[in-house]
């Protein structure tokens, strides 16, 4: 051990790093952690912290600490073997302790019984920062982690030896409560076709998901489709949709009210799937969401899907879904995925109301920016990372 380095005891992480801080400054090196089990002796006592640190004396860019991909690396735990190998001083492992050290220094002050968790697995502060910075709310983060502690905690009193890293059941944890379903392709016993309305809050994008959904069934697929526009609130709404069906050489019908609907769905007993585009309208307009339902009550079993953009913020979110769950929907459509860094907010959306994902868009393309996700690939997406796929 260098003369430099340093050993700092305390009851707790939090108060090592803080003494750490005040003497060595916010820069230092973090060299080893270990825990110190209490005393058989002395029942009463609290088990303690010991944490090696040294000054500062590599040179590093800012940019390598600030930028922190989730689940993009291995979140290394702060650990006496962290360095392993036989260069303890390499670069690289120094910037990833820093990173630790930083992200237990963030998350210091978080209750919920989370100081327990952070104490007994220190690599579980990177693993917390990374899902608060994808979007996943503070709330169900800590649930995630707590899970998973347990059940990593579980494995190794059992086995006694080496377990799995803490990421591998936090992301074992994640696919436990997301689920995916590919709407089209049951198989159509009925003889009747499988009729699907979208509905959501203005803007969220339902026409041109509409539109690429109908390329990809139409063209990649072979199905006979068909399109119904009740949207008679927007302007040119029906244009937009009816211009995509003449590229694509199908039926484009709009109906205004339930007769047309009616009338509309009897010209397209043929297919095997039509599509309905609905008027947005705010959560709160409880008038025009009375008027949809009116409209589209018939003697046809139809299937409703609630889009959502990702892009909506979080408390906003969750009114839409509170206000058009009157409607039932089946299954979620997120979109604009390709606009926000934070999509692990589809992840509370999607255990509050319990139901599973059908659809995502990333981008304006018709119809190349659409995905039918499974579970796996669904996580990815809301870790911001190809990460979780290679955990599972």
């Amino acid at each position: 051990m260098s003369t430099n380095t340093k050993t700092y005891k305390a009851r707790s992480i939090q108060k090592a790093l803080a003494d750490i801080k005040e003497e060595l400054g916010s820069d230092a090196m973090i060299l080893a952690t270990r825990r110190i089990p209490k005393s058989p002796r002395d029942p009463y006592s609290d088990d303690m912290f010991e944490v090696d640190a040294a000054p500062n004396t590599v040179e590093r860019t800012k940019e390598k600490l600030d930028v922190v991909q989730p689940f993009s690396t291995p979140l290394n735990g702060l650990s006496s073997n962290a360095y392993g190998g036989e260069n303890p001083n390499s670069d690289i492992s120094i910037i990833d302790e820093l990173s630790n050290i930083k992200d237990l220094i963030s998350l210091v002050g978080f209750g919920s019984g989370m100081e327990s968790i952070l104490c007994s697995h220190t690599e579980s502060a990177g693993i917390l920062a990374s899902l608060l910075r994808a979007g996943i709310s503070e709330k169900r983060s800590h649930l995630i982690l707590q899970r998973a502690s347990i059940a990593m905690d579980s494995d190794l009193s059992r086995h006694r030896g080496i377990v799995q890293p803490l990421k591998k059941y936090v992301i074992r944890e994640c696919m436990k409560d997301i689920h995916t379903r590919d709407v089209f392709a049951r198989p159509l016993d009925s003889g009747m076709p499988h009729i699907a309305a979208f509905v959501g809050p203005t803007g969220v994008g339902k026409t041109t998901t509409i539109a690429k959904l109908a390329a990809d069934l139409s063209i990649k697929k072979k199905k006979r489709v068909g399109l119904i526009s009740i949207d008679n609130y927007r302007i040119g709404a029906f244009e937009q949709l009816k211009a995509y069906a003449s590229i694509m050489g199908l039926l484009c019908i709009a109906a205004f009210n339930q007769e047309d609907f009616i009338r509309a769905l009897k010209k397209m007993e043929s297919m095997d799937v039509v599509l309905i585009d609905t008027a947005g309208h705010s959560h709160s307009d409880t008038v025009r969401m009375r008027e949809f339902s009116e409209v589209i009550r018939s003697d046809y079993k139809i299937s409703v899907h609630l889009v959502l953009s990702v892009t909506t913020g979080f408390l906003d979110m969750r009114e839409v879904v509170n206000s058009f769950s009157r409607l039932n929907p089946e299954t979620y459509v997120f979109t604009k995925v390709d606009e926000t860094r934070r999509c692990g907010k589809i992840f509370d959306q999607i255990n509050d109301l319990q139901l599973p994902v059908s659809i995502i868009t990333n981008g304006q393309r018709v119809p190349e920016d659409l995905i039918i996700p499974d579970t796996r690939d669904l996580l990815s997406i809301m870790l911001g990372s190809e990460q979780s796929e290679r955990d599972k």
